[in-house]
């Protein structure tokens, strides 16, 4: 063995021990959020969450209860602070998200569409996170306490319903009704602050001002539900809810493509990974915006993947392959 040999192999362990990896996380994550710091950005979040946090909810496109997220950053009457300080968040919020939901912290942070939310400054780590803590919630076992936080999780899920509506079904039919004590408190409140009729106000407006509906990789309601219906194939649950994500961004309507960062959440292949930087680099080279319609092929190698490896096929290939090997084999397998 090479000393070079060597030092790959306590570097591959280090990276795997869990203290490096949050060492190793926190030192990217602040050097992206120096460059945040002194580049230009943050646009959404001057343009909508900035007046969100400082009371109009009627001032971006999302249900007027985020408000209850953002509020506090409303302290901060200098915008810029604002959105620095929500930046932090988001990227100290990324890290146990991933860790909840089985997937690479680091991977998530560098991912292509999670910089994209950070140098806008978007607000899609609240339903990321909202995912993070509905899964932890409604583990089998767990105990009333965390169902009921689940519902909590929920309600940060409604904040975007394009993008975790599907997800949301899911995890409530999941964890009971307990999970919905808090989303319905969440609404009688939201109902007793904003007048009985803020559903329907915030409908109105909302699908005729968004202005990525007509980009080409947001395909339709059709192929939505037909690439949902896949679901029901897939038996273990984190697959399955990786699999609804999935499927939603593939054909949910006015959804910005820097949501796509929540796949990364889960556990990612090595190609589905690349597949999330494709877009930006082709765009990169070009500077032709339309590549990011790319974006839509690393959903899709998820759920494919998803229904290769935990799909109704796999499983009866798994069954077949058992009551088609010799007795011998397997007493011999099960010995070793």
């Amino acid at each position: 063995m090479t000393v070079a040999d060597g030092v790959s192999g306590r570097l591959q362990r280090a990276l795997q021990h869990p203290r490096w990896q949050m060492v190793i996380y926190t030192e990217v994550g602040a050097l992206i959020w120096v460059a945040l710091a002194a580049l230009p950005g943050g646009f959404d979040y001057w343009g909508y969450y900035h007046k969100l946090a400082t009371g109009c909810v009627s001032c971006t496109y999302n249900p007027y209860f985020t408000e209850w997220f953002l509020r506090p950053l409303g302290v901060f009457t200098d915008w810029r602070a604002g959105y620095l300080v929500w930046c932090a968040i988001s990227i100290a919020a990324l890290y146990p998200a991933a860790k909840a939901l089985g997937g690479s912290p680091l991977a998530a942070l560098v991912s292509a569409p999670f910089l994209w939310i950070v140098w806008l400054g978007q607000m899609d780590i609240i339903p990321a996170a909202g995912l993070a803590l509905a899964w932890w919630g409604v583990q089998p076992g767990g105990s009333t306490a965390r169902r009921v936080l689940a519902g909590l999780g929920l309600l940060m899920m409604a904040t975007k319903p394009q993008l975790m509506g599907f997800a949301l079904i899911a995890l409530a039919l999941w964890g009971g009704w307990r999970a919905l004590i808090i989303p319905a408190a969440g609404a009688a409140v939201s109902f007793i602050l904003y007048d009985g009729d803020w559903v329907a106000r915030w409908l109105a407006y909302t699908p005729q001002t968004v202005f990525g509906g007509d980009a080409w990789f947001y395909i339709s309601a059709p192929i939505l539900l037909i690439g949902l219906a896949g679901a029901a194939l897939i038996a273990p649950r984190l697959p399955r809810l990786h699999y609804i994500v999935a499927g939603t961004l593939i054909g949910a309507p006015f959804l910005g493509a820097y949501s796509f960062f929540v796949l990364a959440l889960f556990r990612l292949r090595p190609l589905e990974i690349a597949a999330g930087y494709l877009p930006f680099i082709a765009i990169g080279l070009t500077g032709d915006s339309g590549w990011l319609g790319l974006l839509i092929a690393q959903p899709i190698l998820v759920m494919a993947r998803r229904l290769r490896a935990h799909g109704a096929l796999a499983l009866w290939r798994s069954v077949w392959k058992e009551k088609n090997t010799a007795p011998s084999r397997r007493d011999a397998k099960d010995e070793r």
